[in-house]
């Protein structure tokens, strides 16, 4: 059976180069739909989904929305093709996506294909790839890859983004793979560089006793897509190793997972074995690009695009008050494991990152804040020594097996 490609944009700008889209996509072997999703004029391209029956399945009609100033019309088709798009995948009417745009059109077909299931082949060529895609691409498992010129006219450069493209999301959809759960308990769990060790060491422990780990960077997007698929029931327990998030959430730095990161597991009641792992760590930008009101902290360079910070003794208080109001919430099982020797490898007696104070701040306000209906065990040993990581390992396999 030959896969179906939805090949959608704003044809009233970009009519011509969806449609030499299209057609690479049938030379790769699948059938192209053209969409249209242009929210302010009708297109002199032909498309096989116009943009009135796109904008009628959510009961509007395309005048009135093109009447519309530009940033309303663009919403309402936002709304409208996440809709159209959806149940035209739910029906099996499409088995992958592709789109082409500027701002706007990025816009529209992003949000379109962030509506649609983890594992459906998306694909979008945008002239903002290079750019801030975090707004575009958020939690989802989009591709996104530079347009190098703006969609502005076929040319010999631009048919060769296209063209490459087609066959990218052509060769996604002919084959795909569909997630098959394996019947296990899924675990999951969060890692940076410097937790990996202790992470890995723990993540070994629960594998060898018959469960399932799913790790995650803690890079904000990581901790968010870890708790969307708890949300989804994909996932059964929650070993939280690397919670620099939430300090990122709360003294400002890239790898912010918001307001909610930690709420939920507990919600849903998983059992959760949690180390303030990281908790020493602010991802910031390169060393070139660093805030000027933190320039004066201890820094240190990462790699060419990342420099980390150490937080305070002040930022683990708030660190520590975060992390226990949201677990004193859970309808779960809860055990908080404090490493006392260290949070991440560069917090160590020789290391950069090394400040007994500020984690002491961290411990004693857990200590303080934390439920007494959570347990709390607090370790000698250093997050990365296998004494510790094993531990944490066990303890959660214990929850599991109770």
């Amino acid at each position: 059976m030959t896969k179906t490609i939805v090949v959608m944009g704003t044809m009233d700008t970009k009519g011509l180069e969806l449609a030499y889209l299209a057609q690479q996509v049938s030379l790769g072997g699948c059938h192209p739909l053209l969409m249209d999703v242009g929210a302010q004029a009708a297109s002199d391209t032909d498309a096989d989904i116009t943009a009135a029956q796109v904008a009628a399945v959510i009961g509007e009609d395309i005048d009135t929305i093109r009447a519309l100033p530009r940033g309303e019309a663009v919403e309402k088709m936002v709304a409208a093709a996440s809709v159209y798009l959806k149940k035209m995948v739910q029906s099996g009417e499409a088995h992958g996506v592709i789109g082409v745009g500027g701002s706007g059109g990025t816009t529209i077909c992003a949000a379109a294909m962030r509506a649609l299931p983890y594992g459906v082949p998306k694909f979008m060529v945008s002239t903002l790839a290079s750019g801030n895609t975090r707004w575009h691409v958020d939690i989802a498992d989009i591709i996104m890859i530079p347009s190098l010129l703006d969609i502005g006219g076929l040319n010999p450069m631009l048919e060769m983004v296209l063209n490459n493209a087609a066959q990218g999301i052509a060769g996604m959809v002919k084959g795909h793979y569909a997630y098959q759960a394996s019947g296990k308990k899924v675990i999951s769990m969060t890692m940076y560089g410097t937790t990996t060790p202790g992470v890995s060491r723990a993540r070994q422990v629960v594998d060898d006793a018959g469960f399932e780990t799913w790790v995650f960077h803690a890079s904000g997007v990581g901790g968010r897509t870890m708790e969307e698929l708890m949300s989804m029931g994909r996932i059964h327990a929650v070993m939280d190793m690397t919670l620099a998030e939430v300090g990122a959430h709360l003294v400002g730095g890239l790898h912010d997972a918001g307001p909610l990161r930690l709420e939920m597991a507990a919600q849903l009641g998983l059992p959760q074995v949690i180390v303030p792992g990281a908790a020493d760590t602010i991802v910031l930008p390169p060393r070139d690009q660093v805030p000027e009101k933190f320039k004066n902290r201890t820094l240190n360079f990462h790699n060419p695009t990342m420099t980390t910070m150490r937080t305070s003794g002040e930022e683990n208080v708030a660190i520590a008050e975060f992390i226990a109001n949201k677990l004193n919430q859970a309808k779960g099982p809860v055990v908080v494991v404090l490493p006392l020797g260290g949070l991440s490898s560069i917090d160590r007696p020789d290391k950069i990152f090394y400040d007994p104070e500020a984690n002491g701040a961290l411990f004693e306000t857990l200590k303080k804040k934390l439920s007494s209906g959570i347990e709390l065990i607090e370790d000698e040993h250093h997050l990365d020594d296998p004494e510790f990581a094993i531990r944490v390992g066990q303890k959660m396999v214990s929850l599991l097996n109770r």
